[in-house]
């Protein structure tokens, strides 16, 4: 935060977290109270992350050939503009669903470049040895902002109305857009001269396939991602609604709860160093947070089922920044965009189906039933990477590097 560049950027990002937090209680309960329906809050979900992860590729290329500055500018702009378009239909009261869908597909779409520009831009504005505390910043302002102030604020701000919730999500991006504008120019990436597009991505598949490190943890992360954690996002809101029978406030202090915790996780894992044998403490982390799922399914009040949202969050992010710290100091930088593009790709390639899929099979077995069947199934592949000798073979010079230094 001493540095103008990253200071800028979090400050942005963490008042369009805060939007986002708000956005989500404000939209779910809009949708609850528009369809009654768990399916339906499930397509809106779905919806928004099937264009995402389809343009993903064509995100990643993009982010290397031009400022990963003025791709988050555009797409903050982009998305502050459709969320406004939505807050007005609903204040003049002539909103439907299907417009709902229509905005969370466009919104998906500016998603598949900012997710890739956010990653790349982090090693230009910051040193590798500030790159942990950075990996750890960004889950820290989000936690706080998305998962914990800002549903608080968003099931308060519903109760009075759904509009004012989303318009102050949308007030949120156009005020993240202004910090980038404020940045000083960021680079454009070097790449070789003549090379198409479809090159390109054909290079960055060819590099990320060929690091097994990489492309395991992607795959491995596919299951967990769409059946357990993206679907809680619309499995949750009805659990506490229909199940524990909450108030729309205490649907968002609910998250907040969880929020607060993912906060903590991410200012403690700031301040730790990363590990010599990075994958497997990485997979412990992870393992822990999809097993932590088997709470919603023995949860009869409010106080037991939020120990999901608080291990899972805490958890994701610990792994999360080791992760990110091993693609920033592992990727080269012209080739970052499309390394992030593809990891995005192949750990949310699932979720557009998954969440559709666990709101038929909730809808079925029961919300409990679902979490306690898909987190013991999507701990399995975790739990193979911490055995696997291949896998955890890019540590294995850190660890006799460790052993050398004991010695001496």
């Amino acid at each position: 935060m001493r540095s103008r560049e990253p200071r800028l950027l979090l400050t942005g990002q963490s008042v369009s977290n805060f939007g986002d937090g708000v956005g989500y209680v404000a939209f779910s309960l809009l949708i609850l109270d528009m369809t009654h329906s768990v399916k339906d809050l499930s397509y809106f979900a779905a919806i928004r992350t099937l264009p995402m992860v389809l343009m993903l590729l064509v995100g990643g290329a993009i982010t290397d050939r031009f400022s990963r500055r003025w791709l988050l500018l555009a797409s903050d702009f982009g998305r502050g503009l459709i969320t406004s378009t939505v807050t007005i239909l609903a204040m003049l009261g002539v909103l439907h669903f299907w417009e709902l869908l229509v905005y969370s597909a466009l919104f998906g779409i500016f998603d598949s470049v900012f997710m890739p520009a956010i990653s790349a831009i982090t090693p230009e504005i910051v040193g590798e040895e500030l790159l942990p505390a950075m990996n750890s910043a960004g889950p820290l302002m989000n936690s706080l902002m998305n998962q914990m102030i800002g549903p608080a604020v968003g099931g308060i701000l519903t109760a009075i109305s759904s509009t004012l919730g989303i318009g102050v999500d949308a007030a949120t991006f156009l005020f993240s857009a202004l910090m980038l504008l404020m940045m000083k120019p960021t680079p454009t990436p070097l790449r070789a001269e003549g090379t198409s597009m479809i090159s390109e991505m054909r290079g960055g598949l060819r590099f990320f396939f060929s690091t097994r490190w990489m492309w395991t943890t992607c795959i491995s992360v596919t299951a967990m991602n769409a059946l357990v954690f993206m679907p809680s996002f619309a499995l949750l809101p009805f659990f506490y609604r229909h199940d524990l029978h909450l108030s729309k406030a205490a649907v968002g202090v609910a998250f907040g709860v969880g929020g607060a915790c993912g906060a903590l996780g991410a200012l403690t894992s700031s301040n730790l160093k990363i590990p010599r044998r990075r994958i497997r403490v990485m997979w412990t982390y992870w393992s822990i947070a999809t097993l932590s799922g088997l709470f919603i399914g023995i949860a009869t009040n409010v106080e037991t089922a939020v120990l999901f949202p608080i291990v899972s969050l805490s958890g994701i992010v610990f792994g999360g920044v080791i992760f990110q710290t091993m693609m920033q100091t592992e990727v080269p930088t012209e080739m970052m965009g499309r390394a992030s593009s593809i990891d995005w790709f192949l750990s949310l390639g699932l979720a557009p189906v998954g969440i559709v899929v666990a709101g038929a099979l909730a809808n079925s077995w029961g919300v409990r039933r679902y979490f306690v069947i898909m987190s013991l199934l999507c701990a399995l592949p975790g739990l193979w990477i911490l055995i696997s000798p291949k896998i955890n073979e890019v540590d294995r010079g850190r660890v006799t590097g460790e052993s050398q230094d004991k010695q001496s």
